[in-house]
């Protein structure tokens, strides 16, 4: 767009301006170099193959991870365990789950994703083994703790790798793909160990697991090449929306990486100035060489950096008020989820239900087609939602756009949580449960998060992976504590499952309430108080 065309936007972070056919200007960060093993300038084929490669480790991972509950009767019959000893094995797996993170990701920077995945690969295999064998609880508890830990990969490699891959324009929609992989590993895992536990007795599924991480351990080996790659960023390339269109233009847009971020971002619109004498890079065309296929690598001489940035950017950014909205509005949907998931045995192989494992594990299909039918229209809605107030905005676009988005999502997960609750405590027909409070929250848990961590990332590009860890840190300590208090409040309350269902509705709920300051100009005003922050600055350093 002409720079005439929007003479005074100030354009913080975040804030984009349109093109004449309803598209943002796209920037080509990280600036990918003119070397075609640059997994930027890899070709479709290569990056859907990593991605789809990590994408089913994910599913397998969390998959072993997070499915147990439905073996809970057979589980509590063999080791003699209560309810609050039951639901203390998926806790101790999530909140290890979220710890990992802060070890995995330096971890990956030094050595490399591919080394990384696959020696954790090996770990997961060796941990479900050694579940598939616990002889008694207190082994069984240590072999979640230590599969919780490994497992913790699925929550952050593949952030990185998006990172690693993808385009700064890209990486909302590839995390909604790695988001929908992570998801359909929590749902259909229970229905799988549900039936095999039935049938084959609770061993059996872990036996599976550790067959499945040995097949992850071969696709990683053979479709995954290292995607941490080092390059010397020194321009960037504005307004290319795809590779084969970047190259067929005469010129790209650059601005030089010594400029600050708001200079750079006024540079858009005010100097533009045309590359022809800037090479372009291979976009499309490379490949990874045979030495990115290698198991090992040498691990990163700027090792001691990594380690502090990777540890204390996650500490510092948790403070920024968007991404700790963002972090607790993943969170509140994702333990709704989570809430159903341990009491479900409790509920159903109880009177009056009487269900077996089999058909306990069959109830978390609700759960699928709600997340299936939220993955299909979160991100249309939401782009609807903000393209129709960007034209109302004459073509500015605010990240803030997305959030009125927000307001019918949250009511369905406001009905879930309330809807769970009763049906538990007055013994509803099991359909109504399943329906209303399993698949409304299934529903919930791919919208919510989707665009409320898209927004996030939207104001705070460069670090979509630091963002994820605060998030996922968030999910999964809050995740935990319900495993502590769930079962004695609903057995001490004279309300019963009501009240840790109001609870976890307050916890879902406030957070959701600042989305309204962050909409009506508290959000902007936050990018614009830390545009200068040195976060948007993160892309030069990998």
């Amino acid at each position: 767009m002409a720079s005439s065309t929007h003479p005074q936007v100030d354009l913080v972070p975040g804030t984009e301006i349109m093109d004449a056919d309803g598209r943002a200007k796209k920037a080509l960060i990280p600036v990918p170099s003119n070397d075609p093993r640059d997994p930027l300038n890899w070709s479709k084929k290569w990056k859907l193959m990593v991605m789809a490669s990590q994408w089913l480790f994910t599913w397998i991972s969390v998959t072993g991870a997070l499915s147990i509950a439905p073996m809970f009767p057979l589980l509590g019959q063999e080791f003699h365990l209560n309810n609050s000893q039951l639901a203390f094995l998926t806790g101790i797996t999530v909140i290890t789950l979220g710890v990992a993170g802060f070890v995995i990701v330096p971890l990956s920077n030094i050595f490399g994703r591919r080394a990384v995945s696959l020696t954790f690969a090996v770990l997961i295999m060796l941990t479900c083994i050694w579940q598939a064998m616990a002889t008694s609880h207190r082994s069984l508890l240590v072999a979640r703790a230590l599969n919780g830990v490994v497992c913790a990969t699925s929550e952050t490699i593949p952030v990185q790798m998006i990172a690693d891959v993808f385009f700064l324009y890209e990486r909302g929609a590839w995390t909604g793909v790695y988001f929908t992989g992570y998801f359909l590993g929590a749902f259909l895992g229970p229905v799988m160990s549900g039936s095999i536990a039935a049938h084959h007795g609770w061993q059996s599924f872990f036996w599976l697991e550790a067959g499945l991480s040995a097949f992850a351990i071969v696709m990683i080996f053979f479709t995954f090449p290292e995607t941490k790659y080092h390059r010397e960023n020194t321009k960037s390339y504005i307004g290319a929306t795809s590779p084969e269109s970047n190259q067929s233009q005469a010129g790209i847009v650059e601005y030089s990486s010594g400029q600050n971020s708001a200079e750079k971002q006024d540079s858009q619109i005010a100097n533009h100035q045309t590359g022809s004498e800037t090479a372009l890079p291979p976009l499309g065309r490379g490949r990874p060489s045979r030495a990115q296929f290698m198991p090992f690598r040498k691990p990163d001489p700027r090792w001691k950096m990594f380690v502090v940035r990777d540890t204390w950017t996650p500490v510092k950014v948790f403070f920024n008020p968007i991404i700790l909205w963002a972090g607790l509005m993943l969170a509140g949907p994702a333990d709704v989820v989570l809430f159903f998931n341990i009491t479900e045995s409790v509920i159903f192989a109880a009177p009056p239900y009487l269900f077996s494992p089999q058909h306990v594990g069959y109830t978390n299909f609700a759960f699928v087609i709600g997340a299936l039918l939220g993955l299909a229209t979160a991100g249309p809605f939401s782009d609807w939602v903000a393209a129709r107030a960007t034209r109302k905005n004459n073509g500015i676009r605010e990240p803030e756009m997305r959030l009125p988005a927000l307001w019918f999502f949250m009511f369905i997960t406001i009905l879930s949580a309330i809807l769970g609750g009763i049906g538990y405590q007055r013994h509803w027909g099991w359909g109504h449960i399943v329906v209303w409070g399993y698949g409304f929250a299934g529903f919930s848990v791919t919208t919510v998060p989707t665009i409320s961590i898209t927004y996030a990332i939207d104001c705070y590009k460069p670090i979509s992976g630091e963002i994820m860890v605060v998030a996922t840190v968030f999910k999964n300590f809050i995740a935990f504590s319900y495993s502590y208090w769930i079962f004695d409040l609903a057995h001490t309350s004279k309300n019963g499952w009501i009240t840790p269902a109001m609870a976890i509705f307050g916890c879902t709920v406030g957070p959701a309430l600042f989305a309204f300051p962050l909409y009506y100009g508290l959000g902007k005003k936050i990018r614009t108080w830390t545009r200068n922050s040195d976060v948007h600055r993160m892309e030069q350093v990998i």
